[in-house]
């Protein structure tokens, strides 16, 4: 990763915000938490490729989720951990297929993973779901 300061800025605010959220000071943490997935944000754009980038933006997502849940918000929360995988899937196919695109499928599936132990522990049926018929 060529930007380092950005990721190291990513890490202060995660680790900021971690810490607020264990605190209890959740408006904090919330603040935090939106630095730094708008921070992951821009490392994947610079970095679409690159396992980091990708990982940073995968816990920005899924700590804002985990805040989210906390304070009873499970439709925002299974929302954010649903635009993580728009967002990889979306990288994915924008990818050169000449690139190194193991980053990319490895967070998709960690990705994937999360959002079924999310349906699963919290009960939570999403809207598409719920409106679907069965012919």
């Amino acid at each position: 990763m060529h930007n380092l300061s950005e990721y190291q800025q990513w890490q202060s605010y995660t680790k900021a915000g971690n810490e607020c959220f264990n605190n209890g000071n959740i408006k904090s943490a919330k603040s935090h938490y939106h630095v730094a997935l708008s921070l992951s944000n821009n490392l994947l754009s610079a970095h679409p490729t690159d396992k980091a980038a990708v990982c940073a933006m995968l816990v920005a997502h899924h700590n804002l989720a985990a805040l989210l849940t906390q304070q009873m918000q499970c439709g925002s929360a299974y929302s954010l951990l649903k635009q993580a995988q728009q967002r990889l899937e979306k990288q994915l196919s924008n990818s050169n297929k000449h690139n190194d695109l193991s980053a990319l499928l490895w967070g998709l599936s960690k990705n994937r993973s999360e959002l079924m132990v999310f349906v699963k522990t919290h009960s939570f049926t999403p809207i598409s779901f719920a409106t679907q018929t069965l012919n």
